[in-house]
């Protein structure tokens, strides 16, 4: 991109129109723009807006931008920076650069909070917590409440929800501004909300967004073992809690791990490995099949017709069993389902396999019937089969997940790949089986 010829009016221009923008977008063009505008830019940004514009960059041009930077600079951007943007951050830049921001511009104060959060294990609600929050106490009045809230320099998107506590800095509930405003003559308590949902800065960064989602929660609060509020989770941060958790979930589903922020950037190595690894696993699974196959090779060549289905059966299978899993898996991220509610999938999952499979068993027997030049005992055995694939596959993928979440693992590396390799397998024994017994060989 070639660089833009700057002078007064110009940049006075351009300083009224970037002003302006989302920070999203002003991040997107420091992204392509040389370095000379880059520094123009960031010069004529005001501070706070540098600082969100700063929160959206990726970490190569964080990197870069504080390399831009005057010393001054970078210290009024880092006073921008609320403790946990500041923590991203932090994890985000070379170990060179994290050590000058925090020994040159970080606060002692602030170090300290920035030294916990950065305690917290990666993906623990601890780690993406902030602890800019307005806090009032129930015996205080809303006059005393708003008061607060005039003299606090927070955002205003943190000001919507004042969090109350008792004396002991419990947490007991919230207000909301407007309550405050509306009703200056009632007690803190009488306007409080209660509490719905909290989290433990332990607690893996997923439970924000199950509760989040279930409850509606625009914020969702951390407190300690005591029940002290320490941080609060804001909704901008579970909106990216839910993307990764989403991100991760498909790439477990799909066989693929560690995968990077940008594929663009991604080696092709990083990229191939992690593909393979799964690919690899399911291989060397797979080869069950081969066996099962080598050991009822007397009874396919007796009954050669057997074959052609073999592919149908599987991918039959194969697709109603990722259906129970990835069923079961939604309501278990919506808190609808857990482990103790094992029986309960079974008896629904062989319900629903049953309706299911005597619609697909119907429509197969036709088609078998009608374009199939076979007999009619190859087309009942394929139909049994087909019946019992259903049912089976329903309950092996819908068990498969609730058994993950028992042994405390991620429910999505149950799916996909995995599924497909167990339920191949048990589709083949319960077809050479079902031939044995109907077809006499």
């Amino acid at each position: 991109m070639a660089e833009r010829n700057y002078n007064v009016d110009n940049l006075k221009q351009l300083q009224k129109e970037i002003n302006k923008m989302n920070p999203v977008d002003i991040a997107d063009k420091l992204e392509v723009l040389p370095e000379k505008s880059v520094a123009i830019w960031i010069k004529l940004l005001n501070k706070d807006l540098l600082a969100d514009t700063f929160t959206e960059l990726r970490p190569d041009n964080k990197d870069r931008v504080l390399k831009i930077l005057s010393e001054e600079s970078i210290k009024d951007l880092v006073k921008e920076l609320d403790e946990d943007e500041l923590v991203d951050t932090l994890q985000e830049l070379p170990a060179n650069m994290v050590k000058k921001l925090m020994t040159s511009h970080i606060d002692r104060d602030r170090r300290e909070i920035v030294n916990e959060l950065l305690g917290y294990p990666e993906e623990s609600v601890g780690s993406i917590m902030t602890v800019n929050f307005l806090s009032v106490k129930s015996s205080e009045t809303p006059a005393a409440a708003m008061k607060k809230v005039m003299e606090s320099d927070l955002d205003a998107e943190k000001l919507e929800q004042i969090w109350v506590t008792n004396d002991s800095l419990v947490l007991t509930g919230f207000v909301f501004i407007a309550d405050l405003i509306r009703n200056k003559k009632a007690t803190i308590e009488s306007i409080t909300q209660q509490i719905t949902a909290a989290v433990s800065p332990t607690d893996d960064q997923e439970v924000v967004a199950k509760l989040s989602i279930k409850y509606d929660l625009g914020e969702v609060p951390v407190i300690d073992s005591e029940g002290r509020l320490i941080g609060i989770v804001p909704a901008e941060d579970v909106i990216d809690v839910v993307h990764e958790e989403l991100q991760e979930d498909f790439a477990n589903i799909t066989g693929i791990s560690d995968q990077g922020e940008s594929y663009i950037d991604e080696s092709s190595f990083t990229i191939a490995k992690n593909r393979t690894t799964w690919l690899v696993i399911c291989l060397i699974t797979a080869t069950m099949t081969g066996f099962i196959i080598q050991r009822y090779e007397s009874l396919l060549a007796q009954a050669v017709a057997l074959t052609a289905y073999i592919p149908m059966l599987m991918d039959s299978g194969g697709n109603a069993g990722s259906q129970s899993s990835t069923t079961i898996m939604t309501q278990m991220f919506s808190g609808n389902l857990s482990a103790k509610d094992f029986f309960k999938v079974i008896f629904k999952e062989i319900r629903v396999g049953t309706l299911v499979s005597l619609v697909l068993v119907a429509i197969n027997f036709l088609r078998i019937l009608i374009v199939d030049n076979v007999n009619i005992a190859v087309n009942l055995t394929v139909s049994l089969t087909l019946f019992l694939t259903i049912v089976i596959s329903n309950i092996i993928g819908g068990l498969l997940p609730l058994l993950a979440d028992k042994l405390h693992i991620d429910p999505t590396v149950m799916a996909g790949p995995l599924i497909t390799t167990i339920v191949d397998t048990g589709v083949l024994l319960i077809y050479f089986e079902v031939a044995s017994v109907l077809l006499g060989i």
